[in-house]
């Protein structure tokens, strides 16, 4: 059982630059995947995006991609004489037209667009890709085991709330077997009070109690209850990404327990139900979090 939350950072160092990979996931319906790159890396989207479909199922992934040049790796530079050259002339001019006694320098033609430019290497597309892969296999390591240990931890929890779920549904049987019972008693008491010294129809109140006892049946939710339950623990042990398995059965769950209350007139087992709802909802909002 993984979690869909998580964080992982990887690093790649090459002679010329750093790459550096940051991976952030909270969960979401689908798998959904949002960039932040440097200019001109737009063309690794589709390359992070096929990688990360194929390690992951659900979640909304954040990538974070930076690029520093390594400080051992020294740029050339070109100089454009001719522009530079055409940059003074027209100062000159300038100087001579407006009669100014100021002349340029060194500082003042450096300063001029284009004379002198970084010689950036040709960036070879592969090579670059292959760098920030390391780092990205790096990331998604660092944010799958994280995803794990959050999915260990929410295993645990799901196992003591069905254990809790399962011991109440046991309760809800028992007093279910003493309703119908409870329920002749009060009705014979009723009718001897209103009826006092009038004969009472035995029949009549055995068919008032039959009918009593089929609609506050609960027998086949709480089999199917217990069918979900049995399932829900099944799936935590599945490697497979289980978490819409896992929602449905929560709704499938809360069905039968709503059923269960609105058939039972048992004080004690509406007591029971609150305690199973508030439960399930807390199951609920943390299988969101589930692969």
């Amino acid at each position: 059982m993984h979690s869909m939350t998580g964080y992982g950072k990887g690093l790649k160092e090459t002679k010329e630059r750093i790459y550096t990979i940051e991976l952030r996931a909270v969960n979401h319906r689908f798998l959904e995947i949002k960039y932040r790159l440097p200019k001109g890396m737009l063309f690794v989207e589709e390359k992070i995006d096929k990688f990360l479909k194929s390690m992951f199922n659900r979640g909304s992934f954040s990538v974070y991609l930076n690029i520093e040049n390594n400080k051992e790796y020294n740029k050339a530079f070109n100089i454009d004489y001719n522009l530079a050259e055409l940059y003074f002339k027209a100062g000159q001019s300038l100087k001579s037209h407006f009669n100014l006694a100021y002349d340029l320098s060194l500082q003042d033609i450096i300063r001029y667009p284009e004379v002198i430019s970084a010689n950036d290497k040709e960036i070879d597309d592969e090579k670059v890709w292959n760098d920030i892969k390391e780092a990205l296999v790096k990331a998604c390591a660092n944010i799958e085991e994280m995803r794990k240990e959050e999915g260990e931890k929410l295993k645990n929890f799901f196992i003591n709330s069905v254990d809790f779920i399962n011991e109440k549904i046991t309760e809800v049987n028992k007093y279910a077997d003493v309703v119908v019972g409870e329920y002749k008693e009060k009705l014979q008491e009723r009718i001897k009070k209103l009826l006092d010294t009038v004969p009472v129809n035995e029949d009549r109140i055995a068919f008032e109690i039959a009918a009593f006892a089929d609609k506050s049946n609960i027998t086949e939710e709480i089999i199917r209850l217990k069918i979900h339950t049995a399932h829900f623990k099944e799936y935590l042990d599945n490697s497979e990404p289980i978490g819409r398995k896992m929602d449905f059965l929560i709704q499938e769950m809360n069905r039968e327990i709503n059923t269960i209350g609105s058939k039972s007139s048992s004080t004690d087992i509406a007591v029971i139900i609150v305690s199973l709802k508030s439960e399930l909802e807390k199951v609920r909002e943390q299988v969101q979090n589930i692969e």
